[in-house]
């Protein structure tokens, strides 16, 4: 990382088997620069010479080289939305689980305007409504979120998958006036599961969208800003991030 010609001796490599001329004309740099970095990345046994003289990236060497990949884009995309993470508290939310979260990287951050202060919400209504398969990790109570919710699981015979805690739970069932969520639970249209250590995230993942909400503080929930995307690859990792955070926290 400290050396920028074995970073691109190494991506190089990565892309495709290549002899020292090749590497010279590539990055038009001369053979004694180029033969340092191929042998201080041969010591690491990242890379290999080849009986006809090709170098090659080694098992290790790719693996190095697709996690640094990553690692950069990861740290393009965080300085694109660096003001969503430094303004809200992660302090809740494990290692583990933060660093999967990095999927949000590449979306976008919806924001309260001065003429338009509901955006962020007006958003997630809208995309709610939209979805018929619903996953969510929710630490915080809101009837407005709620009552999207029901009638996107009535209209679109959808289901909800919920993780929250037991004070939430009782907001809920206590503000349902009209009892839908007694109802859709009975009709297996629900599922929900208590946890006692829930971090805080407002985490949704649908077949349409995912969206996440964060705190100020310990107790301070943000409306204000909320992480958005509609991309499919970012749809499956936001499934498989709530299946990864379910089974730790159920199993």
């Amino acid at each position: 990382m400290t050396s920028e010609i074995r970073l691109k001796l190494l991506f190089s490599l990565y892309e495709s088997s290549k002899s020292i001329k090749e590497l010279e004309s590539e990055f038009n740099k001369k053979s004694g620069n180029i033969s340092r970095g191929l042998n201080e990345l041969r010591e690491c046994k990242l890379i290999t010479r080849l009986s006809n003289k090709q170098f090659v990236i080694t098992s290790a060497g790719f693996l190095v080289a697709q996690n640094l990949e990553n690692l950069l884009i990861n740290f393009k995309n965080i300085d694109n939305n660096g003001s969503f993470w430094e303004n809200h508290s992660l302090k809740s939310v494990s290692n583990k689980f933060l660093k999967e979260l990095s999927f949000f990287n590449d979306s976008i951050v919806v924001k309260s305007t001065i003429t338009e202060f509901a955006k962020p919400i007006n958003e997630y209504l809208k995309n709610i409504k939209l979805s018929n398969d619903i996953c969510m990790i929710l630490p915080v109570y809101s009837k407005i979120f709620m009552d999207a919710i029901y009638d996107s699981i009535i209209l679109h015979d959808g289901h909800l998958d919920l993780i929250t805690t037991k004070n939430i739970l009782d907001l809920i069932v206590k503000s349902d006036s009209d009892r839908y969520f007694k109802s859709l639970v009975r009709d297996k249209k629900i599922d929900y599961y208590i946890v006692d250590d829930l971090a805080n995230i407002f985490f949704t993942a649908t077949n349409t969208f995912t969206s996440l909400y964060l705190f100020f503080d310990d107790v301070v929930f943000d409306s204000s800003e909320m992480l958005f995307s509609n991309d499919d690859v970012v749809l499956r990792d936001a499934r498989s991030f709530y299946e990864s955070y379910k089974n730790h926290f159920i199993d």
